[in-house]
C-alpha cells in the first residue's frame, strides 16, 4: 500500500462510517419499539468504525461493551444502595467515576476507560425523576443490548468492506521500503562517482535522492507508528511472534546508513579516488537490485523454500577492499588527499554495515515467514497484569471525580427552554467533559478539548446547512455522518467522531423540525461548554504536566545516550571490556525520540503563546534537533566498533582516547542535569576537549604512511570511530555554547 493512498482510505472509512450509521439510525428510529434508544446501536457501530484497523476496531468495540458493564454495574449498585436523594445525585457519579477510573488504570484497560467512567454520569442523569430504581437496571441491560447490536454490525463491516489489517499494512510498508532502497543506492553511486561539477549540474539526481530518502524515512516512521498502535489490538501477539519490532529496527538501521552514505557522497569536491572504483560500485548496485528483489519475493511467499545467500554482495565488497589494499601496498593511495581517503573509508564502513544489516533483515523476514503459518495459538483476549497507579495519579483521579460532581450540579440547575432536549444536551456536555478529563496530562486535555470543540462546531454548522437544504432525510444524515468523521480524522482525532455521531443522530435522523433551530443552538453551546469545563477541570485538578513530562523525557534521553556512548566505546578501547546488550537501551532511546515532536505540540498548547511559552518551545526544539543528530552519530559509532582497534594505534593513543571518551560521557550527563535544573551548572571543559581531539587527529594524520601496514578493516573502522567521536564532541560543544541562551 502506497502512502499516497491515505486520503483514499480516509474517504472509504468515511463512507463505511456514514452509510452504516445512517442505515442503523433509520432502521431503529422507525422501529423504536425494538430497542430502548435508537442512538445506542449507532454509538456501538461508530466506536468500531473510528479505529483505523480491524484489530483496533474490534478491541474498541469490545472495550465499549466491557466499559458499559463495569461502569454501569458500579453506578447502578451505588444508586440501588444509596439512592439519589439530596446530594446523592452529585456524589454517586463522582464515586462511580473514581472507582471505574482506578480499575481501568490498574489493569491498563484503555479501550474501556472512557465508557466505564462516563456511564456513571449518564445513569445518574437518567435516574432523575424515575419512580423506581428498578428502571436503572432495565436501562443498563437495554444499553448493553443496543450497543452490542451496533458493535456486531461494525465488526462485520470492518471485516468485509475494505478491511485494514496492521499486519498487512506493515508488510506493504516493508515492501515499499525494499523497493525504494536499491533505487536510492543507485542514485548515491551515480552521484558519488561523477565530478562535483557534473553533480551540481544534474539537478534530477539531487532531487531524486532527497525524495527517495524522505520516502524511506517516512515509510519507516509510519511502520513504527502502526506497530505502536497495534499494542492494544486483538491478536497483537501475532506481531510479536513475527518479530516486527526487530524488522523495523533493521529498517531504521538501513535508513540511517543510507542517509550517512548519501551525506558522504555529497561532501567534498574530490572524486579522484572513488572514480577508480566506478565499475565495482556499479556492479554492487546491480547486485543490490537482485538482493532486494529476492527479499521482496521472500516477503510475498507463505513459506520460503530455502534461505537465499547474498554471497555476491560480499564478493563485490571484497573486490573493492582488495583493490584498495593494492593501492595502499603500492603507495598509490598517497596520490589522493587525506580528506578524500578518509571520506572514502567512512563510506566503505557504512557500506559494510549496510550489507551486514541487510543479512540480518533477511533472517528476520525468513523467521516472519516461518511463524506466519505455524505460530502458537494464543487466547483471543489478553488480560493485562495488575499495575496500580501512583499515589499522585490516584489523587488526580479523586480530584477529577469531585469536579465531575460539581459539573453535574451545574447541569442539573440549568433551565432549558425545551425539556424534550434536556437529556440530549446534558449528554453532549457530559461526554465532552469526560473525553477531555480522561487524558493523562494537562496539555493533552487542552488539545483534545480544543479539537472536540472545533470538530463538533464544524459538524453542527454543517448539520444546519444540510437540513435546511435537504430536510430530515437519509441523504442529509449520511452527509452529516461523513463530515463528522472526515473532519475529526483529518485533524488527527478520529475517536471524537463518536460525539459528532450522537449529535447527528438526535438532530438529523430524529425528526426535530418543530424545534430544530433551538436544538442546534443548544448543541453548539453545549459542545463549547462541555469542552471548556473539561479543560478547566483538567487545568485545576490534574497535576500531570505535558511540559514537565517532556523535559523529564529529554533529560532521561540525554542521560541514556551518555550510557549508550560509554557502552560502545569501553569494549572497543579495552579488549577485556565487558560487552553490554545495548539493544534494549537503543529501543528505549529511539522510542522516546519518536514521541518528542508530539510532546512539543502538547506542551506548547499547555504553555500558550506567552513570551515564556515561546521561549520554552525554542528550547525544546533546540534539544530535539541535537538529540536526533547525536543518536544518529551513535548509530554510526556502533558500526565502527565492530572491529578491533589497530594494536599500534591503541598503544600510542589509548590514554588520550579514553580520557576523551570519559569527558564526552560527562558532557552528556551535564546537559541532562542542566535540562532538569533549568540553570547553568558547572560545565566540563568542552572547548579544551575539542582541542584535545584535534591534537590527536593531527598526530594521526602524520602516521598516514605507517597506517598502510594496518589491517584495512581495522583501519576503516578506526577512522569511522575516531571521526564520529569528533563529530559527537563538536555537537556537544555547540550545544554547551548555545545552552545559556535558552536557559537564562
Amino acid at each position: 500500500m502506497s502512502l499516497d493512498t491515505k486520503q483514499t482510505l480516509l474517504i472509504k472509512q468515511g463512507f463505511k462510517f456514514a452509510i452504516g450509521a445512517t442505515l442503523l439510525g433509520m432502521l431503529f428510529w422507525r422501529q423504536s419499539n425494538l430497542i430502548y434508544n435508537f442512538v445506542y446501536p449507532i454509538f456501538g457501530y461508530v466506536t468500531v468504525l473510528v479505529e483505523p484497523t480491524m484489530g483496533s476496531g474490534i478491541n474498541s468495540g469490545l472495550g465499549r461493551l466491557g466499559g458499559s458493564v463495569l461502569g454501569g454495574f458500579i453506578a447502578a449498585t451505588l444508586l440501588k444502595s444509596f439512592g439519589i436523594y439530596q446530594f446523592g445525585f452529585f456524589i454517586i457519579p463522582s464515586i462511580a467515576y473514581i472507582l471505574a477510573a482506578l480499575i481501568c488504570e490498574t489493569y491498563k484497560w484503555q479501550a474501556a476507560y472512557s465508557q466505564a467512567t462516563l456511564i456513571g454520569m449518564l445513569i445518574a442523569m437518567r435516574s432523575v425523576g424515575t419512580s423506581s430504581e428498578q428502571d436503572i437496571w432495565i436501562y443498563l441491560r437495554s444499553r448493553l443490548i443496543d450497543n452490542w447490536i451496533g458493535i456486531a454490525v461494525g465488526i462485520i463491516v470492518v471485516l468485509l468492506f475494505w478491511p485494514q489489517d496492521t499486519r498487512a499494512n506493515l508488510n506493504n510498508y516493508l515492501r515499499q521500503f525494499l523497493q525504494d532502497v536499491p533505487r536510492l543506492f543507485h542514485c548515491i553511486i551515480k552521484g558519488y562517482v561523477i565530478s562535483s561539477q557534473k553533480l551540481a549540474e544534474d539537478g534530477d539526481i539531487i532531487n531524486k535522492r532527497q525524495n527517495l530518502l524522505s520516502r524511506i524515512f517516512k515509510t519507516t516512521t509510519v511502520s513504527v507508528t502502526s506497530l505502536a498502535r497495534a499494542n492494544q489490538e486483538i491478536r497483537s501477539d501475532k506481531l510479536v511472534e513475527e518479530n516486527w519490532s526487530n524488522i523495523i529496527e533493521s529498517q531504521n538501521q538501513l535508513s540511517r546508513q543510507l542517509s550517512e552514505m548519501l551525506r558522504l557522497s555529497a561532501t567534498g569536491s574530490d572524486r579522484n579516488l572513488v572514480e577508480q572504483f566506478t565499475d565495482e560500485f556499479n556492479q554492487l548496485a546491480e547486485h543490490f537490485d537482485e538482493a532486494f528483489d529476492t527479499l521482496i519475493a521472500l516477503l510475498n511467499s507463505k513459506q520460503p523454500s530455502q534461505a537465499p545467500n547474498f554471497y555476491f554482495l560480499e564478493q563485490d565488497l571484497s573486490a573493492i577492499t582488495n583493490k584498495l589494499n593494492n593501492l595502499r601496498s603500492t603507495g598509490q593511495i598517497g596520490q589522493y588527499s587525506a580528506s578524500e581517503a578518509l571520506r572514502f573509508y567512512k563510506f566503505l564502513q557504512n557500506l559494510t554495515g549496510f550489507i551486514r544489516e541487510l543479512q540480518q533483515l533477511k533472517k528476520k523476514i525468513i523467521h516472519k515467514a516461518e511463524v506466519s503459518g505455524f505460530g502458537k495459538h494464543k487466547s483471543f483476549i489478553k488480560f493485562p497484569k495488575r499495575t496500580p497507579p501512583s499515589p499522585k495519579r490516584i489523587l488526580e483521579i479523586i480530584g477529577i471525580g469531585i469536579a465531575i460532581g460539581m459539573v453535574l450540579a451545574i447541569i442539573r440547575h440549568i433551565q432549558f427552554p425545551l425539556p424534550e432536549i434536556y437529556s440530549h444536551i446534558a449528554e453532549v456536555i457530559a461526554i465532552s467533559v469526560m473525553v477531555t478529563v480522561i487524558q493523562p496530562t494537562k496539555g493533552r486535555s487542552i488539545v483534545i478539548g480544543m479539537a472536540a470543540t472545533i470538530c463538533l462546531c464544524i459538524t453542527i454548522i454543517f448539520i444546519y446547512i444540510v437540513v435546511k437544504c435537504f430536510g430530515h432525510s437519509p441523504f442529509s444524515s449520511g452527509i452529516a455522518f461523513f463530515v463528522t468523521y472526515f473532519t475529526s480524522a483529518k485533524l488527527g482525532f478520529a475517536p471524537l467522531a463518536r460525539i459528532g455521531a450522537m449529535v447527528v443522530a438526535v438532530t438529523v435522523i430524529k425528526d426535530t423540525s418543530l424545534f430544530f433551530d433551538e436544538i442546534v443552538v443548544a448543541a453548539f453551546c453545549s459542545a463549547v461548554v462541555g469542552s471548556a469545563l473539561g479543560v478547566l477541570i483538567a487545568t485545576v485538578f490534574m497535576g500531570g504536566s505535558s511540559s514537565n513530562e517532556l523535559e523529564s523525557s529529554l533529560k532521561q534521553t540525554f542521560k541514556q545516550m551518555g550510557q549508550l556512548y560509554q557502552a560502545l566505546v569501553d569494549p572497543y578501547f579495552q579488549d577485556n571490556g565487558s560487552e553490554v546488550d545495548i539493544a534494549p537501551l537503543k529501543k528505549v532511546i529511539s522510542g522516546a525520540i519518536a514521541k518528542h515532536p508530539l510532546g512539543i505540540k502538547m506542551a506548547g498548547v499547555e504553555q500558550g503563546s506567552s513570551v515564556l511559552g515561546v521561549k520554552h518551545q525554542k528550547f525544546w526544539n533546540f534539544l530535539i534537533n541535537y538529540e536526533q543528530k547525536l543518536f544518529t552519530q551513535l548509530g554510526t559509532l556502533e558500526d565502527g566498533v565492530q572491529q578491533r582497534i589497530p594494536a599500534s594505534l591503541k598503544e600510542k593513543f589509548l590514554p588520550e582516547l579514553e580520557a576523551i571518551a570519559q569527558t564526552t560521557s560527562n558532557i552528556f550527563n551535564y546537559i541532562a542535569n542542566a535540562i532538569a535544573a533549568r540553570v547553568l551548572l558547572q560545565s566540563p571543559q568542552v572547548s579544551s576537549l575539542v582541542q584535545e581531539i584535534e591534537a590527536v587527529e593531527h598526530q594521526l594524520l602524520t602516521l598516514r604512511v605507517e597506517s598502510r601496514e594496518y589491517s584495512l578493516e581495522e583501519l576503516i573502522a578506526f577512522c569511522t570511530v575516531f571521526f564520529t567521536l569528533k563529530e559527537i564532541v563538536g555537537n556537544l560543544n555547540q550545544m554547551s555554547q548555545d545552552l545559556p541562551f535558552y536557559i537564562q
